[in-house]
């Protein structure tokens, strides 16, 4: 808006704002209080009177927008007179004759609006924003002296306009513009409104119903009607889930059950059992992300969900019900509770023929077994899932279930394999399941693509290039749609091990220790064996073994509680290394802490880990001159190993095993 030079008073005005108001001011400039008086308002650069610049002054502090609404509140009040250079007062200014506030300013000049003020309440009623086309579909007046009205009020800048009716768009110049024309009406004409405007955009902005179902939602709310209100708070809530927008769909979803739990005397059958229950799943879904595996909310959601489920006969929704129970507590470490839901979920589903969330019960399994050690039937239940899972019946399962569940299992499938020591396979999975997650389009699924990912690079401990490019990408995922923070603890931990690796041991260790202390803020347990296992080894590698040793007899502590058993092997392993950088000359507790991974590696068919292991306790009784003790703890290890080129510890034992003869 263009503007002249302002007139003294008018500086003197914008002076006495900054004295009130000075951190305010820093920001905008006293240039934006200069404006308070445009050319188009019909005062030009014209001077105010002192007394009317005084009480501006006074009750503004020096918000611009304030100063200008007064201002021109003043101007279209009749108390000033204008003559040649300035405005002159008419008559005497009464204390208040300048309204106190914002509001009282914006009513008394929509009140002196009157013949156009119902169009600025139906507008206000519509949206900060609103079109001529929907205008006109609600709005009882011709349509001449409708575009007369809106012409009226663009003229006294209350609202902006784009375009030209019928395509017109206006804008009303400030919220409290929009607040101030809705908060006018009465209570029944404002609810009446807000029914004919949702009936209003089914009929005349269909494609809205797909694109912005809140807009449905929020009208037929405020028209008091509960039950199509629900339906489209639900359908909002399901829109924003798959553009995963998940707090935003928590808010939406939460609204809906708001509205279904009204006590029956004031919403009579407001949502069927089933939907009551499909709301609560997917609410519990939305916090799965919005808030965290571990949230009290969450967890509270899905034991609401299974409580309605118990009452539904035939409730294929229970298995959300358990799966949301389940994740929980997978990631707190509650081991009976996981097995229990686990074990009840594969049941209940594989008794029924055909189920469709019978792959997702599979899924549960394996990632129940891979907790516990149990690599063999972690790999079952993975390929169950992969060989059940048909893109077309199971296209809504990624927002029902957290992530798609193919690229979920061949994610956990490849570090499952290669710990039973299929290289090769496990390798070409982790590809493919990264190009699956890519195809799902769906950012969850993606985001536990790059940290399983990731954690395979830790566990291979031979690319950290790949791992720093994988966290990264994770960094960027949780930073764009807002996830919970133990993703952020994940990706800051692997960026921190990729750092280490690559020779920045400092920097690297701080940002290990930030992001497993973020984890562990979370709640969040079952890669944390991994995790202390890499920091202890960076610790002892900086010259701190007594410090890795400590967190390694930590860790080792912790499966007595939680049993989370599956990188036992290896922190058996790195402790005995530690222990050997610390005392090459002592070896026999390194040697039980050798023995102690190969034992647990064999119990869980972990090829990988009790090779590794075998190979350091090898070295160490060569070492030692025991050269037929190395042989015997080397060769069954080697023994039914697939060749391969991708895992050089093979190579070395192999080397060592021909060395030592036969």
């Amino acid at each position: 808006m263009k503007c002249e030079r302002p007139a003294a008073s008018t500086l003197a005005l914008a002076d006495r704002a900054a004295r009130a108001a000075p951190s305010l001011l820093g920001v905008v400039g006293t240039s934006a209080l200069a404006k308070s008086v445009p050319s188009e308002s019909g005062a030009g650069g014209k001077a105010l009177p002192d007394e009317v610049v005084a009480q501006i002054a006074d009750r503004t502090d020096g918000v611009p927008l304030f100063v200008e609404e007064l201002t021109k509140s003043v101007l279209e009040s009749g108390v000033l007179r204008e003559s040649a250079d300035r405005y002159v007062l008419d008559r005497a200014l009464l204390p208040f004759a300048i309204p106190t506030t914002l509001q009282d300013s914006l009513m008394e000049r929509l009140d002196r609006l009157a013949p156009v003020r119902r169009v600025a309440q139906i507008g206000a009623v519509i949206g900060r924003q609103f079109s001529y086309a929907l205008l006109r579909a609600v709005a009882p007046l011709p349509e001449d002296a409708l575009q007369a009205a809106l012409a009226q009020l663009v003229a006294s800048e209350l609202v902006f306009q784009r375009g030209t009716p019928p395509e017109a768009v206006y804008t009303f110049k400030h919220a409290l513009v929009q607040d101030a024309a809705h908060d006018s009406l009465l209570r029944n004409t404002r609810r009446q409104l807000h029914a004919q405007i949702a009936e209003a955009l089914e009929t005349h902005s269909p494609e809205l119903m797909d694109s912005q179902p809140e807009i449905f939602a929020q009208h037929y709310a405020e028209a008091g009607l509960d039950e199509p209100a629900i339906e489209w708070w639900g359908k909002a809530g399901d829109h924003a889930l798959r553009r995963s927008a998940f707090k935003e769909a928590a808010a939406h979803l939460g609204k809906a059950l708001e509205l279904a739990d009204k006590p029956a005397a004031t919403a009579p059958s407001a949502a069927p059992a089933s939907n009551r229950l499909r709301l609560q799943i997917s609410l519990g879904n939305a916090l799965i992300w919005a808030k965290g595996y571990m949230a009290p909310e969450t967890s509270a959601a899905f034991a609401r969900a299974r409580e309605l489920a118990s009452r539904e006969e035939d409730a294929s929704e229970r298995f959300s019900a358990y799966y949301g129970l389940w994740v929980g507590h997978h990631n707190r470490g509650e081991p009976a509770r996981m097995r229990e839901m686990a074990e009840l979920f594969l049941r209940e589903a594989t008794a029924r023929p055909d189920c469709p969330e019978a792959l997702i019960a599979h899924r549960v399994s394996g990632m129940t077994c891979f907790y516990f050690g149990d690599f063999a039937g972690a790999h079952d239940h993975f390929q169950k899932t992969i060989e059940l899972y048909d893109q077309a019946r199971h296209a809504d399962f990624a927002n029902r279930f957290a992530q798609d569940s193919r690229a979920t299992a061949e994610s956990f499938d490849a570090v499952t394999l290669w710990v039973l020591g299929r290289i090769d396979e496990a390798l070409c999975l982790a590809k493919r399941a990264l190009t699956d997650a890519e195809s799902a389009a769906h950012a969850p699924t993606m985001g536990l693509a790059l940290l399983v990912a990731a954690l395979l690079g830790l566990v291979v401990r031979y690319n950290p290039e790949a791992v720093a490019t994988y966290s990264q990408a994770l960094v960027d995922i949780v930073s764009r749609y807002d996830l919970p923070a133990m993703w952020a603890g994940f990706a800051a931990f692997f960026q921190g091990w990729a750092t280490w690796s690559d020779g920045a041991e400092e920097s690297g260790l701080a940002e290990m220790r930030r992001g497993l202390a973020i984890d562990r803020e979370s709640g969040s347990i079952w890669l944390l064996p991994s995790f202390e296992a890499a920091l202890a080894e960076s610790e002892a590698s900086a010259g701190d073994t007594d410090a890795g040793l400590r967190r390694l007899d930590e860790a080792l502590a912790e499966p007595e509680a939680t049993e989370n058993r599956w990188y036992e092997a290896e922190i058996h392993r790195t402790r005995a290394e530690i222990l050997l950088k610390r005392d090459p000359v002592n070896t026999r507790a390194a040697e039980q802490s050798l023995q102690a991974a190969i034992a647990t590696a064999q119990s869980q068919s972990a090829r990988s880990f009790e090779l590794r292991a075998a190979l350091s306790l090898a070295r160490l009784y060569r070492a030692a001159n025991r050269d037929s003790d190395a042989r015997a703890v080397l060769a069954p290890a080697v023994e039914g190993f697939r060749p391969t080129q991708q895992f050089p510890e093979l190579a070395e034992a192999q080397a060592l095993l021909s060395a030592l003869g036969q």
